[in-house]
């Protein structure tokens, strides 16, 4: 039996600046030259020019190293390159066990990227530690909502969906009407929390609720139209993806959300072009649905040879969907202890929908590996928590198939 889809993660990650403006040196001194470097790196970051922001940020800090704001901006370059171990190196130089602001404002923000650098390696459990640990620092409190709504994100990928759900609850019931970029983000974050859930109603209703407040919420549209997708709502999913069409328009061309919606819309070929030119000019995210795309024709070593490639340039980006459907693709390969690693990743992170494809898929996968004993074990425990006919089938099927090997 072929194993049931996965689709790409939908992720909040905020993009990973670090309050480049807001950063406080130790001393002063050197500033000339020194200056004139972490100004450069600052319109090159912000440029999305990344290393050439961090060969700047570094020439700074060989000049003069004594100020924090060079540390701190040259660590959220390196994560942005996906550099986080260097990245954690740089925010570690700038703690001190100084009772003073500056010191005290200067750790918070080293505490947040080391908490960030984890988030994108996707280390939950260490990112979530530092995450509390700046919450726990009185200074800078402008910048809190933003790290609890990364402190929810984790609580979320960790399993305790109780938590994370009372702190999205508390980011939107203390909204006030200041701020209002962060609104929509908040909805869609809690959105993916109730998606994740099973909760699809109250998931719908958030991702109209972020669309509402920003009509470009791409992510805000894919989900409600994967929601729909699901629940086998054909006119729905089609009026969403008519909308976020009419969104994003031809100006979005240059953005990987642009050629996604192409893709579900069935555009394949332009969608196909247009990832592999955002892909050559180095958005890597690009490549997962290049996977996609060779996958769909049934070219199953093409999609693996790009998923692995996603997996290694995108570890940010991996989630249970991500982790099930490459799985899918390694069983039709017949890679299927490989396949099984994956299955074991993703149920780690799973829940929902995407929980119960994957909990189907690893029967599937212990069938074709032979060990029906295993393959019948989870058949029954899936078949306490799920009403579905076609593992109901499998499961006759493995019974007498164990009956056999015993």
């Amino acid at each position: 039996m072929r194993l049931k889809d996965g689709y790409m993660k939908l992720n909040v990650k905020i993009i990973c600046i670090i309050c480049l403006s807001m950063a406080v040196c130790f001393a002063g001194g050197c500033a000339g030259k020194a200056d004139s470097f972490y100004d450069n790196g600052n319109k090159q970051f912000a440029a999305g020019k990344y290393s050439e922001a961090a060969d700047s940020f570094k020439q700074a800090i060989e000049i003069n190293p004594d100020k924090a704001e060079y540390y701190i901006n040259y660590g959220t370059a390196l994560i942005n390159m996906g550099e986080y171990d260097s990245a954690r190196e740089q925010f570690l130089s700038v703690i001190r066990d100084t009772d003073n602001k500056i010191v005290r404002e200067n750790n918070k923000k080293a505490y947040r990227g080391i908490a960030l650098a984890y988030y994108a390696e996707g280390t939950y459990d260490q990112a979530k530690a530092y995450l509390e640990l700046a919450l726990k620092n009185k200074e800078l409190t402008s910048v809190n909502r933003d790290l609890n709504a990364y402190l929810a994100e984790c609580e979320m990928y960790l399993g305790d969906y109780e938590k994370s759900l009372k702190v999205w609850n508390e980011l939107i019931d203390g909204l006030d009407g200041k701020n209002k970029e962060s609104y929509g983000s908040y909805y869609l974050g809690r959105a993916k929390l109730y998606a994740v859930t099973g909760n699809a109603d109250k998931a719908a209703e958030d991702y109209r609720k972020c669309v509402s407040l920003d009509k470009k919420c791409y992510a805000a549209y894919l989900g409600l139209y994967l929601m729909q997708t699901d629940s086998g709502d054909e006119q729905g999913a089609a009026d969403t993806l008519e909308a976020a069409m009419k969104a994003f328009g031809d100006k979005q061309k240059e953005s990987v959300e642009y050629y996604i919606l192409l893709y579900y819309n069935k555009d394949i070929d332009n969608a196909k072009a247009g990832f592999q030119s955002l892909y050559d000019n180095g958005e890597k995210k690009a490549v997962y649905y290049l996977g996609r795309i060779a996958e769909d024709t049934l070219d199953y070593e093409t999609a693996a040879s790009y998923y692995e490639i996603y997996q290694t340039e995108c570890p940010d980006e991996l989630g249970a969907d991500f982790y099930n459907q490459y799985a899918g693709c390694l069983t039709e390969l017949e890679k299927y202890d490989e396949a099984l690693e994956l299955i074991t990743k993703g149920k780690q992170m799973a829940a929902g929908t995407v929980g119960q494809r994957i909990l189907f898929n690893e029967v599937i996968i212990y069938e074709k590996l032979g060990n029906y004993k295993t393959a019948e074990e989870l058949a029954a425990a899936y078949l306490e928590k799920y009403q579905d006919e076609d593992m109901e089938n499998e499961y006759e099927y493995i019974k007498t198939r164990y009956t056999k090997t015993r």
